[in-house]
């Protein structure tokens, strides 16, 4: 999916940005190697539907400030503690031909058939670092739950099917999700085993 989000250049700075807010848009900033950082601003409701559709790690096309396209990531956001609105985004502007380390986040598909049972799922990483050319970060990685099929079973970073183009810098062996039981599944252990000692105890008690 192409991202593409419409700015201009912001000639309010301060104090005074509050008054940008007011209107509907965000204060921003766009900086880069050997580029000073340039106050922007755009409206907000476009940023919002950029990061509901999964944009936050996604390379962005800014219009308005050139003639030409300015390819970047988000770098921060902050939020309005209590309303969560935006209240300033830091934007990197990348070169297309230079690799950029940056983080995917990891989508799960499929069915676990231990889940199916009752066990819980950890996520031990939500996102992956990875290093590539702007243009190749990937949308997501993907782990396939069809292989937790037992407690045991765990999902790592070597698991996850990668680009060849891209470059994971996590270990290998790290992982990403795995299994736990369940308070039901643990209380219904304990109850089992409780059970086969009573009946063991009836066995012996009989001889």
């Amino acid at each position: 999916m192409d991202y593409v989000l419409n700015v201009e250049p912001r000639t309010i700075t301060g104090r005074q940005v509050k008054h940008v807010r007011e209107t509907g848009y965000v204060p921003g900033v766009i900086y880069g190697q050997g580029q000073e950082a340039q106050p922007i601003q755009f409206r907000e409701i476009d940023l919002v539907r950029i990061l509901r559709s999964g944009g936050f790690s996604q390379l962005i096309s800014l219009e308005g400030l050139e003639k030409k396209t300015v390819n970047a990531l988000i770098k921060e956001v902050q939020r309005h503690p209590v309303r969560r609105s935006l209240l300033h985004v830091d934007f990197y502007k990348v070169q297309m031909d230079v690799k950029i380390q940056t983080d995917v986040p990891v989508l799960m598909t499929g069915e676990s058939e231990a889940v199916k049972g009752g066990a819980v799922i950890i996520h031990h990483m939500d996102t992956i670092p990875v290093e590539c050319l702007p243009g190749n970060i990937p949308g997501e990685l993907v782990a396939d739950m069809s292989k937790l099929e037992t407690l045991a079973d765990v999902i790592t970073v070597a698991d996850l099917p990668v680009p060849e183009n891209v470059e994971v810098l996590a270990e290998p062996n790290a992982p990403v999700i795995s299994l736990t039981i369940s308070r039901k599944l643990a209380e219904d252990a304990i109850e089992e085993e409780e059970l086969e000692g009573e009946a063991t105890e009836e066995t012996e008690g009989a001889e």
